[in-house]
């Protein structure tokens, strides 16, 4: 989810008391593309058949009847050079699309939308609902010293604090997804969300506070070791591995089975369905260029499956 990225400026003090600064959303928006304009070469391939697992590559050719084929690229929410200098063969179908659909159109909009949600109603505080003893772990593990003032954490729903522990540290500017959207509008392309701000934010937000909680305990007893978690699943897709991808989500899954259960449904698969039946449109029109995190493409209620079902070829290209 783009959303990790507005956690980030949160962590880097763009927020106070609970209320963005226009300022800092705008400047957000301005920061110059992290994709760069040179390629990254990569060794030549042969197109293959997709196989039924889909355990390799992030770049898909889909072809249709009467439609010019369209391609569809599994993406790391991520600002790392390794991941925004796109590999030659992806930056070449990019740039011959005529369109551009992502998961969620970030906008001035819709950052306030869900800066706004990730703050708890009325005089309610984080330290209210988690109890003294856990609040304080939870600031230690963001690296907050509570004598210095923790007013905009202390308002802030444990889901988003959850993904801000959980989102990348080590680089700044934007990430591939957004990156790709301001390329895509300096092309002058045509640029599709597959869903609504207001979905991304129902993901997390529509969770019961006592799972949000689970969910933050989990993310607090892991923090230290987030940034060689975030390592190993940007090694895995630097290979391509869709298979050790999905490996690897259920390695650090959340120690509570329910709660895993309910969020592999809330994050992947009421979500792969609904993109795949939004894709149809662009995949009419063709020549669209897709792009969605990779974990949405492998699996049994993966894109790659939900698409071969409804009667479209797939074929490998990176």
């Amino acid at each position: 989810m783009c959303s990790a990225e507005i956690l980030r400026t949160v962590r880097l003090g763009t927020f106070r008391r609970g209320f963005p600064s226009l300022l800092a959303l705008v400047l957000l928006l301005a920061i110059p593309a992290a994709v760069a304009d040179q390629c990254r070469p990569v060794a030549a391939e042969p197109p293959t058949a997709a196989s039924h697992r889909f355990d390799r590559g992030l770049l898909w050719k889909i072809e249709t009847t009467g439609s010019s084929p369209s391609y569809l690229f599994g993406t790391f929410h991520s600002s790392d050079p390794r991941i925004t200098t796109l590999p030659c063969p992806v930056q070449a179908a990019f740039d011959r699309a005529d369109s551009y659909s992502m998961e969620v159109i970030m906008n001035g909009a819709g950052i306030v939308s869900m800066a706004e949600a990730m703050f708890l109603p009325g005089t309610q505080t984080l330290n209210d609902l988690l109890g003294d003893a856990l609040y304080q772990d939870t600031l230690r593990a963001i690296g907050i010293n509570p004598e210095q003032g923790a007013d905009g954490i202390n308002r802030m729903k444990p889901w988003a604090v959850m993904m801000m522990l959980a989102a990348p540290r080590e680089h700044r500017g934007l990430f591939l997804d957004m990156a790709l959207q301001l390329r895509a509008t300096r092309q002058g392309k045509i640029t599709y969300g597959l869903e609504t701000m207001e979905e991304q934010i129902a993901v997390f937000n529509g969770m019961s506070l006592p799972d949000q909680i689970i969910l933050l305990k989990d993310a607090i007893r892991t923090a230290e070791t987030s940034s060689e978690v975030i390592e190993e699943l940007a090694q895995a897709y630097l290979q391509r591995d869709l298979a050790a991808l999905l490996a690897l989500q259920d390695k650090h899954k959340p120690a509570d089975a329910r709660v895993q259960a309910e969020m592999e449904q809330r994050l992947l698969t009421r979500r792969n369905n609904a993109m795949a039946e939004r894709m149809r449109e662009r995949l009419k029109e063709g020549n669209a260029f897709i792009a969605v995190g990779a974990l949405h493409l492998p699996g049994d209620n993966g894109l790659l499956q939900l698409l071969t079902t409804a009667g479209y070829r797939l074929t490998v290209l990176y």
